[in-house]
C-alpha cells in the first residue's frame, strides 16, 4: 500500500470501521445527533440536520456478523489493521465505541461530518498524517485552531486543494469532514444552536438508545435522496419523519417507523407496503428461504405511524446471498 494511499485509508478506517464491508454503505447520507442516552458528541450536530445515523462498533466487533466478516477476510484485515495501530496509535477495533454523523440543509453534495468516540492520540495521529504526506510530495496538511480545537486539513492528491480534514475535539472524540462542517460542528461546541433545538430530530432520537447496533433519524427531506427511478408511492408526501434501527446477532432485526400527517395518509402508505410483501409472498411459493424472508416482515400502522419490521436467521441471509453468488458464475 503507497504511503498516500495508507494515510487516506487508516483515517477513514478509524472513523468508518468496516461499514462499507459490512455492506451498509446506504447509511452513508446520514449523519447524527442523540437523545442524552445517546453519545453526547451527537449533541454538537447542528440544528439544521436533516438526518443522522449511529453505529455502536463495540456492539458490531463482538456481534456473529463481524466474526465471519473476520474469518472470511482474516489475513487482509489483520494486516491492515496492524498497520494503522502501529502508525496512528489507534486500534480500531479496541479503540472505537461509537460512529454518528449527519446529513444537512446547508450542505452541498458529498460534504458532511463524522464524529468517532473512543480513545486517541492526537500527537500520534498528526504526526503520522503530516509525516505520511510530506513524504509523499502530494503537499502538506495545514493546521488551524478554530472555537478551542485542533483543526488539521488534508490535501487531495494532487495537493491543489484542501478537501477532508480532521477535528481533535477532546482524547475521546474526533471528527472527520470538510472544513465547514467541521466548523459547524466545533460552533455548536461552543453555544451555537444544535440539534437539541431541532424538534422533528430530538423527537425521534429520543426513541433510541445506545444499544442499537445501527439507527438513523431523518426528516421529510430524507425523500429528496431518493433515485429518480424509485417506484411512485401512495402519500409520499405527506410523509415527516422516519427513523429506524437495525441490530445483527444470530437473527437479523431491523425495524423503520413512518410518521405521516394524517392518519389517512399513514394508512395509504401501509397499505402500499402490505401489497409489495404480498407480491413477494406469491413469488415465493416456489422458494422456501424466500418465503422464510418475506414471512419475518410485518407491517402495522397506529394512528399516523406504521411500522415495518424485520425479523430473520442470520444464516438464512448467508445462505441466500451463496446462491445468488453461484447463480451469477
Amino acid at each position: 500500500m503507497n504511503r498516500h494511499k495508507f494515510v487516506v485509508t487508516s483515517t477513514v478506517s478509524m472513523l468508518v470501521v468496516f461499514i462499507a464491508v459490512v455492506g451498509l454503505a446506504f447509511y452513508s447520507n446520514f449523519v447524527a445527533r442523540a437523545s442524552v442516552q445517546l453519545p453526547g458528541a451527537i449533541s454538537y450536530l447542528p440544528a439544521d440536520t436533516q438526518a443522522v445515523f449511529g453505529m455502536n462498533v463495540k456492539r458490531f466487533v463482538a456481534s456473529p456478523v463481524y466474526a465471519q466478516i473476520a474469518q472470511g477476510h482474516e489475513q487482509e484485515i489483520g494486516k491492515d489493521l496492524a498497520e494503522i495501530t502501529a502508525k496512528t496509535g489507534v486500534d480500531p477495533l479496541n479503540d472505537i465505541d461509537y460512529v454518528i454523523g449527519v446529513s444537512r440543509a446547508s450542505q452541498p453534495k458529498d460534504a458532511g461530518v463524522v464524529i468517532a468516540t473512543g480513545r486517541f492520540k492526537q500527537d500520534a495521529i498528526a504526526s503520522f498524517i503530516n509525516t505520511s504526506f510530506i513524504n509523499s510530495g502530494k503537499g502538506s496538511p495545514i493546521s488551524l485552531d478554530y472555537n478551542g480545537a485542533a483543526v488539521l486539513m488534508i490535501p487531495e492528491s494532487n495537493g491543489a486543494k484542501l478537501e477532508k480534514g480532521v477535528a481533535f475535539l477532546s482524547g475521546s472524540e474526533i471528527a472527520l469532514g470538510d472544513l465547514n462542517s467541521l466548523k459547524a460542528v466545533l460552533d455548536v461546541r461552543q453555544g451555537a444552536a444544535g440539534i437539541n433545538s431541532n424538534p422533528i430530530l430530538s423527537a425521534l432520537l429520543s426513541k433510541l438508545n445506545s444499544t442499537e447496533m445501527f439507527w438513523f433519524a431523518g426528516d421529510a427531506t430524507v425523500l429528496t435522496r431518493m433515485p429518480a427511478n424509485a417506484p411512485n408511492i401512495p402519500a409520499i408526501s405527506a410523509i415527516q419523519s422516519v427513523f429506524g434501527t437495525l441490530n445483527l446477532t444470530t437473527t437479523i432485526n431491523g425495524k423503520i417507523t413512518v410518521t405521516a400527517k394524517d392518519e389517512t395518509s399513514a394508512g395509504q402508505l401501509a397499505d402500499f407496503a402490505k401489497g409489495l410483501l404480498a407480491l413477494g409472498q406469491l413469488a415465493s411459493g416456489q422458494n422456501a428461504d424466500l418465503a422464510a424472508l418475506v414471512g419475518g416482515v410485518k407491517i402495522t400502522q397506529s394512528g399516523t405511524q406504521f411500522d415495518i419490521s424485520v425479523t430473520m436467521p442470520l444464516d438464512l441471509l448467508h445462505k441466500m446471498e451463496t446462491a445468488k453468488a453461484q447463480i451469477k458464475r
